[in-house]
């Protein structure tokens, strides 16, 4: 990514991997813009000394230059990009000409640009550049509530019985253009997504509450017993999204919604529904019947209104991202599940009849990123698949998290094979039929709870299990009068998914161990001396307790540590001013542990006193009541984030690899000679850690065939190769490998990667292909070479380097 500051300091322009460029207002925090049409990532950004352009530079060969107030593209500069192993800045005006300075030759030769401002400045919107902007809408509430009739009837259909949502549905709300005030014609498309209102989607559904512009929460005007049942929970649930998914600077919308009016009249008085509104700041309250359409289109009115569309950042693009996003929206309202991209890529030519060119292949691949950002499909992390109907994805997930619930044993886990195999509790209609495309999507799956941190991947004697820590029903008897009691928490947020990360992160930190789970509760053990526990408690909907408690032989330093992870992680995911702390205080002699009252430490800090004697053995205990009151005891939360976050990546990459497996996507091979077996293996277990599924003869040919005949039938299916060269450097076998590589990889345009080992000779002749090639020096230290090998295989820099 490339970052730069305006020249007023009022804007900071962004360039991503995605090959988009975002305009920020750097007062608001908010995104004003996201400017198409490179066709891959963005090396460097900058502004000219008079803020009036935006250059921009990418690895697909060109220059852009853009009009910074309007965000329109004014010229095209073709530059060849520099290998991608060679991070350079690329582009910079003169801060007293304005004159453009640019790396070309693949950053062998400096080019000076004397731009025309007034010609550029001058010119008028083209016709081929679209302006465009989307709002999600949410409309959630508890199952039964009549939410999906409600979507039905707002989206323009007619009213029809419909059954309880299962994961979720996306659709089109509307589709309007507006005239802007310069005369451009902007699309603003709302798209409205109805979640499954069951307890058991409330922890997957957590994650698909990002970038809401505006929420209808609904509730069921027949219930006599609780019709608010549900409303502080989403509200909450929504809120602490936005706070932790970093979209805290745009406010979001919320309006009541009273449904299925036509059964009866609410059982609740209008001074209660005024005060939820107060509370939870609905800003309207409707009272609708989908099915007699009775206030429908004063809703979907209010929620044309109720869009702030100024502050979502709009898009500048071409006619032809335009194309492609119909052609993909198409692809998925036909009910395509599951594409590579190369499919995708080849249907569209056929159905546009466009001719295969580079910058279509990079300008479908940006589309495809742009539309991802929407929800509406997903780009998975192997085989270059694209699973066109995410929402398949929440009821797999939903469902393994109820396979882990219902297992006999109350532990919460699940093996993970039967996972794979696709034993989980679906409906047949929401079971995929094809049978190789689940055990995709279930791996799909198992890789985003774990991104989430939502399950921990264990082993056992019986295999290795994928335990959910919120689905425990294990009882602890002992729980309601723990001993040992130190602090309580009280806090507001999605509490499952609260506690559920904690869990995780804690059993990742390599210093406090997971120990025993129950339902709601666990224990870890330390690296020095004691146990350490949480129990966590549903008190209302959205609302939370969370006791720490600890053994007799715990440290000081162990409890003090331990808690300010607690808190620290409260006050990063829970909801903002919403994080209540009380200790308990007791005495801290072993055999003794006399607890002492609410009042009567509220009474000992009245008189000004910091301890309190302990009525039993004497001791004198001290009332302070933070952990940072022992500074003299190193902060670990650095520590283990970074353990788990390390942790965390293997998993996944544990799963990359096995979906890469399943579906024979290989992403490296690995070329060696074989007296450098050892160290290369050693690689290649390094690289599955990471995600990076390399290709070894020895695992892959079979014994008794002609090997050179079997690695051509498999070569399409790797991405890259590295060639190895150590003390003993190319052997003959090697040599012919090369060969083969350079013709195939060639054809197939794809990297191969020279890499020299520790030892390798210090003048060493490469064949001349390899020889012009970055190479990765495993001698050195600096820069990392696995990382650089990493970057050389996936094209993606690692966020190490």
């Amino acid at each position: 990514m490339s970052l730069a500051w305006s020249p007023d300091g009022g804007r900071i322009a962004s360039g991503s991997g995605d090959g988009t460029i975002r305009m920020w207002d750097a007062q608001t925090r908010l995104c004003l813009n996201i400017m198409e049409g490179h066709a891959q990532g963005i090396t460097s950004v900058s502004f000219s000394p008079d803020g009036l352009f935006l250059a921009s530079k990418s690895f697909d060969n060109t220059i852009r230059l853009w009009r910074a107030d309007t965000y329109q593209a004014v010229g095209i500069l073709r530059e060849e990009a520099a290998n991608v192993l060679v991070p350079t800045s690329g582009i910079a005006f003169n801060p007293q000409s304005g004159l453009l300075a640019t790396l070309g030759n693949k950053d062998t030769a400096v080019r000076l640009w004397k731009l025309d401002a007034e010609r550029l400045a001058a010119k008028s919107f083209r016709t081929d550049q679209h302006l465009y902007r989307n709002a999600k809408v949410v409309v959630v509430g508890d199952t039964g509530v009549g939410k999906s009739g409600l979507a039905l009837v707002l989206t323009g259909e007619k009213w029809k019985e419909t059954g309880s949502t299962h994961g979720r549905r996306v659709w089109v709300f509307e589709n309007t253009k507006i005239v802007d005030d310069r005369g451009r014609t902007e699309t603003r498309e709302t798209l409205l997504w109805d979640l499954a209102g069951q307890p058991d989607y409330r922890l997957i559904h957590q994650l698909n509450l990002n970038e809401v512009a505006l929420a209808l929460i609904v509730f069921d005007s027949r219930s006599q017993t609780d019709p608010f049942a549900g409303v502080r929970y989403w509200d909450r649930a929504i809120r602490q999204a936005a706070r932790v998914l970093g979209d805290t600077v745009r406010p979001i919308t919320k309006f009541l919604i009273a449904a299925r009016m036509d059964v009866g009249a609410i059982g609740v008085s209008t001074d209660r529904i005024d005060n939820l509104r107060q509370e939870c700041g609905f800003s309207q309250y409707f009272k609708t019947s989908a099915k007699e359409g009775w206030h429908i289109t004063e809703l979907a009115e209010a929620i044309r209104q109720g869009i702030d569309w100024e502050t979502l950042p709009q898009v500048t693009s071409t006619e032809l991202f335009q194309s492609i996003k119909s052609f993909l929206v198409a692809e998925k309202e036909s009910g395509r599940l599951l594409s590579t991209f190369d499919d995708l890529y080849r249907s569209y030519q056929l159905s546009n009849g466009a001719e295969a060119t580079d910058q279509l292949r990079g300008d479908f691949n940006i589309c495809i990123g742009r539309i991802e950002s929407q929800g509406l499909i997903k780009r998975l992390s192997f085989g270059n698949f694209i699973l066109l109907q995410p929402e398949l994805r929440d009821a797999y997930a939903s469902a393994m998290a109820n396979a882990a619930k219902d297992e006999p044993d109350g532990l919460g886990g699940i093996n993970e094979e039967r996972l794979k195999s696709g034993e989980l509790p679906l409906a047949s209609d929401e079971r995929i039929k094809d049978r190789y495309q689940e055990q995709l999507l279930i791996l799909a799956t198992i890789e985003e709870l774990l991104r989430h941190e939502i399950a921990l991947r264990e082993s056992s004697a019986d295999g290795t299990l994928l335990i959910f820590p919120s689905q425990l029903t294990r009882e602890n008897p002992d729980l309601p009068e723990l001993q040992g009691e130190a602090v309580v928490y009280r806090f507001e947020g999605a509490v499952q998914n609260i506690y559920a990360t904690l869990v995780v992160r804690l059993s990742h930190s390599n210093i406090f161990r997971k120990k025993t789970m129950w339902k709601n509760a666990v224990t870890f053990s330390t690296r020095s001396l004691g146990v350490c526990g949480i129990v966590c408690h549903e008190t209302g909907e959205g609302r939370g307790e969370l006791r720490v408690f600890f053994d007799q032989t715990a440290t000081r330093e162990t409890r003090l540590q331990f808690e300010e992870y607690v808190e620290t992680h409260l006050s990063r995911k829970a909801l903002p001013g919403s994080v209540e702390r009380r200790r308990i205080v007791s005495c801290t002699t072993p055999e003794c542990g006399q607890v002492f009252t609410d009042e009567q430490i509220m009474r000992r800090k009245e008189r000004g006193s910091h301890t309190i004697n302990c009525p039993v053995c004497d001791a004198v205990i001290s009332l302070s009541d933070s952990p940072e009151a022992a500074p003299e005891y190193p902060s670990v939360t650095c520590e283990i984030d970074a353990a788990a976050e390390l942790q965390r990546e293997r998993e996944m990459g544990r799963t990359r690899v096995q979906a890469k497996e399943a579906s024979g996507n290989f992403d490296v091979f690995l070329c060696h000679n074989s007296s450098d077996k050892p160290v290369v293996n050693a690689i290649a277990s390094q690289l599955k850690e990471k995600g990076i599924l390399p290709w070894l003869d020895e695992e892959r040919l079979r014994p008794g065939l002609p090997w050179m005949q079997q690695f051509e039938e498999q070569i399409e299916s790797i991405k890259s190769a590295a060639v190895f060269v150590g003390a003993s450097g190319i052997g003959p076998w090697q040599s012919q490998e090369i060969w083969v590589l350079l013709q195939k990889f060639t054809q197939l345009r794809c990297p191969v990667i020279p890499v020299l080992l520790e030892g390798a000779p210090q003048k060493l002749e490469l064949p001349i292909f390899l020889d012009i090639n970055t190479l990765v020096d495993f001698g050195k230290r600096e820069p990392e070479p696995l990382e650089q090998l990493i970057w050389g295989v996936t094209g993606e820099r690692p966020k190490a380097l």
